[in-house]
């Protein structure tokens, strides 16, 4: 065997030891983390309102279908996924159905997407370097940065999607880089597909878990692109598109115009801007009001014309398609772009995901000052052990951007990430500290290559390893160091109060033979009361919630009034609770208003009520009204 060849063996070798120290110590750091957050679970629910409800009674909805056996469940439930994609959910319901229906699971999704984070951020800074010990200096630093952030462990010990988007957004990365690496390993054609291939579904993964993830991450590696000129060769995609053009006649722009498919979606595509411009219209049609505002069928409709106009062509035309896309290009397209543009046919799915990732989302004004000052923050208080570590890393980031150019695509890929999410995150109009945990470890792994930088100017290579070991001793004393209040606030992590749980279990044994209720309180609405209802029965429990706000007293009794008459629920649960310990003014969720659901219990006859219990903890008290006898239930 030639030297050459030893050499590649010992280097591969090498890699899969990095590889299994690095998940191995990432795993055992995860372990640490869930024992950890399980000393104490039912603090975690506290924030009656927070997102956390909803991400969870997803994922418990999945596995509830599948254990119960009921595919309609199931797949209206992921029909449902619209604002917040399904990737998550359906990582929880797996874990769900393997460990059983149980709330203390649900941080499992969030520390496996913090233990790919933890690990690929090691993997991608040790593969910026040649040198080996340089390279694993690189990662040890990375390493370090990452599992010593205190927000991001919180992240990672939450029901939230952060951490499995950092995930997924580093594994991108890692294979993106693997695909573009200078020394190729993989001669033949299948080899090189296999990799791009890999990297599309991991990049479909993370559309299908958030979209701003996402758009950040498919940003960042364009940006790369660009300033890796000689990836692309432009001439000849400049003239592969002329050939298109002229083999398809798509430049008789006469013949475009005048397509029936066209034509149609112009049609329907003005009816969009003219309700979006009218607001709330609505039409009779067979006696009863139907609203066309917000026009998101419509939206659906029209894509859907352009779609099939698309894929018409393309058939025509997929032999000059997949010449011009080449090898990678092919596998990006039925890999990545192709489930995605088919997602975009599902009911609401496009305008939800214009609406989620566009400046729309937000209720407040530009400030991107603001944003610089709250970010910096969030990192220096949030994301790093000390301000001072912040300061360290900041530092070290820019020693390693000064370098770019030494570092393969995918190590610049990283940079980018960092340097675009920034941007992104200051400019978009709603600013919220726990934006940057799905791109931060970018900045941890620029930092490690700085670092390593530094290590190779200004130490002795017999140092480099013992300086990474020393690194890792730290790392390992992060862990248990108590995270600061900052870091906390930070994650939108509840440090005081007590739980929401304990507003909900006194009542959770009335429950028992019921197959539906209802329920309302005076302060607002959330998901908590129907997780916990479906966990304790485990089963499809029908829960209706009735949406009120933005009303007056009056207003509230009179729409409670007309859901007791006319829900098909066996009981309802009304949580009152004077002390207005969950008000929410913005919505109208104030006492002096929502008492109206009392005045509404109190005035109807269908309903009569069968239980009560003092939830002292909140000044609360949660009853329970079953269906009177003789009255209709169904």
């Amino acid at each position: 065997m030639s030297k050459q060849a030893d050499d590649y063996f010992s280097w591969r070798a090498a890699e899969r030891l990095v590889w299994v120290a690095v998940t191995l110590l990432a795993l055992a750091a995860a372990v640490i983390l869930f024992f950890i957050a399980n000393a104490h679970p039912d603090l975690l629910w506290r924030g009656y309102y927070h997102d956390r409800n909803g991400h969870y009674a997803f994922g418990q909805d999945l596995a509830l279908a599948v254990r119960t056996g009921d595919p309609v469940w199931f797949f209206s439930e992921l029909l449902k996924a619209q604002v917040w994609p399904p990737v998550h959910g359906l990582v929880l319901a797996a874990v769900l159905l393997i460990g059983g229906i149980d709330h203390r699971l649900g941080i499992v999704p969030s520390l496996i997407g913090w233990m790919l984070t933890i690990v690929f951020v090691a993997l991608i800074a040790r593969r910026m370097f040649q040198d080996r010990d340089l390279g694993i200096g690189a990662g040890a630093i990375a390493l370090t940065l990452g599992i010593a952030s205190p927000a991001f462990r919180l992240l990672a010990s939450d029901v939230m999607l952060e951490s499995l988007g950092a995930g997924l957004s580093a594994a991108a990365l890692w294979a993106y880089g693997r695909a573009m690496a200078s020394r190729e390993t993989a001669d033949d054609a299948a080899q090189l597909a296999s990799r791009w291939r890999l990297f599309a579904i991991i990049l479909t993964a993370l559309f299908f878990e958030k979209g701003n993830y996402w758009g950040l991450v498919v940003a960042a590696i364009g940006i790369t692109h660009l300033l890796n000129g000689a990836a692309i060769d432009y001439r000849r995609w400049l003239a592969k598109a002329r050939g298109i053009a002229r083999r398809a006649d798509v430049l008789g722009a006469a013949r475009v115009l005048l397509d029936p498919f066209i034509i149609v979606a112009a049609l329907l595509g003005g009816v969009v801007l003219y309700l979006y411009h009218r607001g709330p219209t609505s039409i009779v049609l067979l006696g009863r009001a139907v609203s066309l505002y917000p026009p998101e069928t419509f939206v659906t409709v029209t894509y859907a014309v352009l779609y099939v106009r698309f894929a018409l062509s393309w058939l025509r035309n997929r032999q000059i398609w997949n010449a011009a896309l080449g090898p990678a290009g092919r596998v990006l397209f039925y890999w990545h772009v192709t489930p995605i543009a088919v997602s975009f046919l599902l009911p609401r799915r496009l305008s939800a995901f214009i609406w989620f990732v566009g400046p729309a989302n937000a209720n407040t004004g530009f400030d991107p000052l603001g944003g610089v000052v709250l970010y910096w923050h969030a990192f220096a208080d949030g994301f790093s052990a000390t301000p001072e570590a912040a300061l360290l890393t900041l530092g070290l980031f820019a020693i390693g951007l000064s370098q770019l150019r030494r570092f393969s695509p995918g190590g610049r890929a990283a940079f980018v990430l960092a340097l675009v999410g920034f941007a992104g995150v200051v400019i978009h109009p709603q600013h919220q500290a726990r934006f940057l945990a799905s791109w931060v470890f970018a900045v941890w792994i620029g930092a490690g290559a700085g670092g390593a930088i530094l290590l190779e100017r200004l130490m002795p290579r017999r140092a480099w390893l013992p300086l990474a070991g020393a690194a890792a001793i730290v790392l390992a004393a992060a862990l248990w160091r108590t995270s600061p209040t900052a870091a906390y606030a930070t994650a939108i992590y509840p440090t005081s109060g007590p739980s929401d749980l304990d507003l909900v279990r006194p009542v959770l044994r009335d429950f028992d033979g019921l197959h539906s209720i209802g329920y309302a309180t005076t302060f607002g609405e959330s998901s908590l009361l129907s997780w916990m209802a479906r966990e304790h029965c485990r089963c499809k429990l029908d829960v209706e919630k009735p949406w009120i706000s933005m009303a007056s007293r009056q207003e509230v009794r009179t729409l409670m009034a007309d859901r007791i008459a006319s829900s098909h629920t066996q009981a309802f649960v009304i949580i009152d609770a004077p002390t207005g310990y969950y008000q929410l003014p913005e919505l109208g969720w104030t006492y002096d208003r929502m008492v109206g659901i009392l005045d509404a219990m109190a005035e109807q006859h269908r309903y009569v009520r069968v239980a009560t219990h003092a939830v002292p903890e909140f000044g609360a008290e949660v009853s329970l009204w079953r269906l009177r006898d003789g009255a209709s239930g169904e």
